[in-house]
């Protein structure tokens, strides 16, 4: 009997990583279960934002959603591990990470938990510091800035942990806010610092990566039970292959929003991997002391654990 898969996300159609990881899925489950699978795309959050697509694929009224994992912590608090600053050094360490027995016994605890299966773990862009009062080269210069934060208990923690203003806000409003003073910066990923046109009201950035963003291939756990063992496989392999697509075409494409934004006519400082650790040394403590009230100390120290054995291979140790 045909079945339909329908994959809602926030992101636009368009040449962008998640349009054409989504196409890919399409076009790879379509042509190997000879069309008995159909794939319906609704980019542009037509079917909800990321809350609410996750909600409703568990509730098993969406089959496939591409969600950012901020957006599943409503559903299961042990998500929110996953926003440690400065965990991973580079996409190439993330992507090893993603592909470690971390990440499968969080996906496998929270389907168990939610009913929510995570077919596939993507990247979502490092999120990076912008402002308009002078250039962000090391943590005190974040001192006193009134920087917008989203409405998050972790990234209040972690700009605080600077001596900075956190003023959480919808993204929506970042702009206006810029325009009239009430913010002085924010801290987004490049590609949606560009899209957005916050660039428009910003005079800096700096490449500090201290947040990778994680997006979760997210399926109703019914709705994938009761696919046969061929059509199972060919889902799963077609969301590893989606995940593969956006995260090479986000690395690839970070030089282009750069240079994007660089025209515009902002300064952007490169940041180096000393000064990342001294960013480090600053805010990761008081985010980690956070997040082992919410998750438990066992589940923190084993993701930093995982992290760390991962990097010697990163750098050729």
């Amino acid at each position: 009997m045909a079945k339909t898969i329908k994959f809602g996300m926030n992101a636009p159609q368009g040449d962008n990583p998640e349009w054409n990881a989504l196409v890919a899925f399409k076009d790879h489950v379509e042509y190997k279960t000879e069309g008995d699978i159909t794939v319906q795309l609704f980019p542009s959050a037509q079917l909800g934002a990321e809350r609410a697509c996750a909600e409703q694929v568990q509730q098993g009224a969406v089959e496939v959603c591409l969600v950012d994992t901020g957006a599943l912590a409503g559903f299961y608090n042990d998500i929110q591990v996953l926003s440690i600053p400065y965990l991973f050094k580079s996409s190439a360490h993330a992507w090893a990470v993603f592909d470690s027995p971390f990440f499968e016994n969080l996906a496998e605890d929270m389907r168990q938990d939610t009913g929510i299966r995570v077919m596939s773990w993507g990247e979502n862009g490092f999120r990076d510091f912008t402002n308009n009062v002078r250039p962000i080269r090391n943590p005190e210069d974040l001192e006193g800035l009134k920087i917008r934060v989203m409405e998050s208990p972790v990234f209040i923690s972690f700009v605080e942990s600077f001596g900075a203003a956190a003023t959480p806000m919808p993204g929506s409003e970042i702009i206006m806010a810029a325009k009239q003073g009430v913010i002085d910066g924010q801290e987004n990923p490049a590609q949606v610092n560009y899209d957005y046109n916050l660039m428009d009201v910003q005079k800096y950035m700096s490449t500090d990566e201290h947040i990778l963003g994680v997006h979760a291939y997210i399926i109703s756990d019914d709705f994938f039970e009761g696919l046969s063992d061929d059509e199972k496989a060919v889902v799963l392999e077609a969301a590893t292959l989606a995940a593969a697509i956006e995260n090479t075409q986000k690395l690839a494409g970070a030089k282009k929003y750069i240079d994007l934004i660089r025209e515009k006519g902002v300064e952007i400082h490169m940041t180096t991997m000393a000064e990342k650790a001294a960013f480090a040394e600053v805010s990761q403590e008081p985010v980690l002391e956070y997040l082992r009230g919410q998750v438990g100390e066992d589940l923190v120290q084993s993701l930093l654990d995982t992290a760390a054995s991962h990097e010697p291979a990163l750098y050729g140790r």
